[in-house]
């Protein structure tokens, strides 16, 4: 479980990024991790799977 406050697992963060998610905001668009009430407390971890799934250049600001 990646984000406790919205019930989001690594496999949906994952299908995100494979689905074409390339930053922050397209994974809270697609997922709704990372804006749970908690106010985002797993954005670093997101961050972190981002940057090991993607090639130097492929992600989004």
């Amino acid at each position: 479980m990646i984000c406790l406050c919205n019930g989001v697992r690594l496999e949906t963060i994952l299908k995100a990024i494979e689905g074409g998610a390339r930053s922050l905001d397209e994974i809270f668009d697609q997922t709704t991790a990372g804006v749970g009430p908690c106010g985002g407390s797993c954005r670093d971890k997101l961050r972190q799977i981002l940057a090991e799934k993607l090639k130097p250049g492929e992600q989004n600001e």
